[in-house]
């Protein structure tokens, strides 16, 4: 997400609640889990669009 302070602020691929890290202590996502939540939010939003829901 950012940098502040000397901590990397970071959020579950998915959403959710935010936290800081130390930069020596991040990795990259692996491509598979970006894919993933990708894969969730089409279908969060495709089950959204059938119900007539808004995200």
């Amino acid at each position: 997400m950012d940098r502040e302070g000397g901590y990397i602020q970071l959020r579950p691929l998915n959403g959710g609640v935010e936290w800081d890290a130390l930069p020596e202590h991040v990795v990259p996502a692996e491509q598979s889990d970006a894919m993933s939540a990708e894969v969730a939010k089409a279908n969060a939003q495709s089950r959204s669009a059938r119900s007539g829901a808004a995200l």
